[in-house]
């Protein structure tokens, strides 16, 4: 969520609209994606344009909605889509369960591409919660392409990127972490499978802002964790992951998963610990404790703060780390060696998304190249009164509204060679972990 008061007030609406709603029988909106186009930014220059060209890309994401129909989950729903597309007469882009450049090229959906440059349907798949270990193949068993006179012109697949970082060390190696584009998950703790009745509550519709556990969003491609921790001093487990004032998971469970990750791959991931809402105002000695621990668990792995702001991968592999640790608290984070200092949000409270377009051009403008690293909140805030006004709305609802027209921001390139980490709600509902790798070692960053 936005700023304190907010956040205070949200939580008193939950609690609320659950009384309020109790007499009311709850279905869920079904919400279709607007599609709008990403214009080049005022200050691109004609040189520029003609450098930076966008490129047809057709790619695959997971649509964030979710129901359950005679006990049947209708969730994680394939999602066909195509950009930066010529089409000509007869051209179709088809979703398949096996790579199209193999023998046979019958479709599981086919769709017409019209003379439509940019496009999104909804297939009739679901992705299964597969495991994402020990896995021959990084693509999960769904794949993309473009069809023209029965040639694939262009394909993709869903796909994980446990090693995206390290496997590309020879490109990004050099490259200080404020130029890569790192992708991420906002409220990274507060996840939940959707399992039906029990998972669609008014409650649940406005605390849920991922559908996968820390470990799989990480073996996904994401690198950025947003964290707010509660301190339970009552509780076995004292610090939790909060969603606001509400406690959602041991924050256990999310070192656990970090730690597992990069001892397995040893890619650097960036633990955001942004907020405190429960059990630290006034409370120093909590910070303390909180540090401690972080410590006592990831210590080995922990990147020394003498390598910020301008530290690159294979500085902090040569020293043999992984994980950075932002602290936004800055006293605490000013008496310990291997904490970072708050690591800045630009965070517009928007719910539209011509506003949230204007709040995140702005921010590029703002935040972009100054070399230092920062965080792009790419995802729609509610207002307190929606949980009672919009019950059934929620934020996989608002996730579905803002993940593809947000990738196509970020595919054009007066966006994308101004960015830097960029943290998104149910990210697998938008192209941001393939469009942040390509756009890092494929080369299509431009000078800004």
């Amino acid at each position: 969520m936005g700023k304190a008061s907010t956040n205070a007030s949200l939580f008193v609406y939950l609690l609320v609209g659950q009384v309020l709603l109790s007499t009311f029988t709850h279905s869920m909106a079904v919400s279709m994606r607007a599609l709008h186009s990403s214009s080049a930014s005022a200050e691109s220059q004609d040189d520029r344009q003609s450098v930076c060209m966008e490129t047809p890309t057709v790619f695959l994401t997971v649509s964030s909605i979710a129901k359950s129909k005679k006990g049947e989950l209708h969730d994680r729903i394939i999602e066909i889509n195509w950009n930066y597309l010529e089409p000509q007469s007869g051209d179709w882009v088809g979703l398949f369960d096996h790579d199209p450049d193999e023998n046979g090229t019958e479709p599981l959906n086919r769709v017409s591409v019209g003379n439509l440059p940019r496009g999104y349907i909804k297939s009739d798949y679901r992705l299964p919660r597969l495991s994402l270990t020990d896995r021959e193949d990084s693509c999960l068993g769904f794949w993309i392409a473009l069809i023209r006179d029965e040639r694939v012109l262009l394909r993709n697949c869903l796909r994980i990127y446990p090693k995206w970082m390290k496997e590309n060390r020879n490109i990004i190696g050099d490259m200080p972490l404020s130029s890569l584009i790192i992708p991420g998950t906002h409220n990274s703790g507060s996840w939940r499978e959707y399992e039906g009745p029990a998972s669609d509550t008014v409650f649940y519709r406005y605390l849920i802002n991922q559908d996968e556990p820390v470990y799989r969003q990480l073996m996904h491609g994401i690198r950025y964790l947003d964290i707010r921790v509660g301190y339970y001093p009552k509780s076995e487990e004292k610090f939790w992951i909060n969603h606001n004032f509400y406690r959602m998971r041991a924050l256990s469970e999310i070192i656990a998963d970090v730690k597992k990750f990069v001892e397995e791959t040893g890619e650097i991931v960036i633990l955001d610990f942004h907020r405190f809402p429960v059990g630290f105002e006034g409370q120093r000695s909590k910070h303390a404790l909180l540090v401690e621990y972080i410590h006592s668990e990831l210590g080995p792995h922990i990147v020394p703060n003498s390598l910020w702001p301008h530290g690159t991968p294979n500085d902090i592999w040569n020293v043999n780390k992984s994980v950075i640790i932002a602290y936004s608290d800055t006293q605490t984070a000013q008496q310990y060696p291997y904490l970072w200092p708050p690591l800045p949000q630009e965070w517009g409270d928007k719910r539209t998304l011509p506003e949230l377009k204007e709040f995140l051009g702005d921010s590029l403008k703002k935040r972009g190249g100054k070399g230092r690293i920062w965080a792009a909140m790419a995802e729609f805030t509610p207002k307190p009164l929606d949980v009672v006004l919009r019950p059934t709305q929620g934020l996989r609802n608002m996730a579905q509204t803002v993940n593809i027209p947000m990738t196509y921001w970020f595919q054009d390139r007066t966006w994308n060679s101004r960015s830097n980490i960029i943290a998104t709600d149910f990210f697998l509902g938008n192209n941001i972990i393939q469009t942040s790798i390509n756009s890092n070692i494929k080369g299509f960053q431009c000078t800004p």
